[in-house]
């Protein structure tokens, strides 16, 4: 991809361009919407690869979140060099870590890089910013050439203008996705209150009681009913809810905390 230009920067115009094409992407899913970031990033600065880093704390690790479908974006899922762990160290860990963008021409020539990005990828050149999502440190972007001495000061600029965007628009995608999360919740548990309604007090005694596991000779003595009409309100249940087996009431019962562990005492 890259070899029909060699540094010189983005100019304002292209800035410009790349900007308003990136605040119009669709933003609502994290993963899709970073994709797209990388592809655009790296259509505009003729990069053979463009990921965008988000750490993960629980392994450790940066992952590729954002990466731009390529052939050395490719090439770098299939070797797995899309999970970097802190501890291995690189210079997208360092610029993690310092916060300090870093620009580097002659990537093969930098000892603390890792060997698999610049023998197996072949990376080069490469852009590497800070990710900052509501004031904390998140993340890296990255834009990588295989071109030696490929990019420029105007390039790192570019790019970190491009990675204060990435903060922000991540940041409102997981607010979203978040809100997202809580309306469903809500709407589950509307919908759970809507169903118990649909049955009557005392049938939803005998839901209750189902899912204690009482049989109905047992639910007639604890409820000073008779047996029949325990069974008739097992029918009505089933009928209502439109379940075949005692077994559904039970795990419905459960779900809607119908059941309690104090009412098998």
């Amino acid at each position: 991809m890259s070899t029909s230009r060699r540094g010189g920067g983005v100019d304002q115009a292209g800035l410009l361009v790349i900007l308003q094409r990136l605040l119009a992407l669709h933003v609502t899913e994290l993963e899709p919407a970073l994709d797209e970031a990388a592809q655009a990033i790296a259509e505009a600065m003729l990069a053979d690869k463009v990921d965008v880093f988000l750490y993960e704390p629980t392994t450790e690790m940066l992952v590729g979140v954002g990466t731009v479908d390529t052939p050395m974006g490719r090439r770098q899922r299939e070797l797995g060099l899309d999970r970097l762990a802190i501890a291995e160290g690189g210079t997208s860990i360092a610029v993690f870590q310092t916060g300090q963008s870093r620009l580097a021409g002659h990537l093969d020539q930098e000892a603390d890089e890792l060997r698999g990005i610049v023998e197996e990828l072949g990376v080069r050149s490469q852009l590497a910013v800070p990710v900052v999502i509501k004031g904390q440190r998140r993340g890296v972007l990255m834009v990588c050439s295989a071109t030696p001495a490929y990019f420029s000061e105007v390039d790192l600029r570019f790019a970190e203008s491009i990675g204060h965007w990435v903060g922000i628009v991540t940041a409102r995608v997981v607010q979203t996705e978040r809100l997202v999360r809580t309306v469903a919740e809500e709407s589950y548990r509307a919908a759970a209150e809507d169903l118990i309604t649909v049955l009557t007090p005392r049938q939803r005694d005998v839901a209750e009681l189902i899912a204690c596991g009482l049989s109905n000779a047992e639910i007639a003595q604890r409820l000073v009913i008779t047996q029949g009409t325990v069974a008739n309100h097992v029918e009505q249940i089933l009928r209502r809810l439109d379940f075949r087996s005692r077994t559904q009431i039970g795990v419905w019962a459960t779900e809607r905390g119908l059941f309690r562990s104090e009412d098998m005492s």
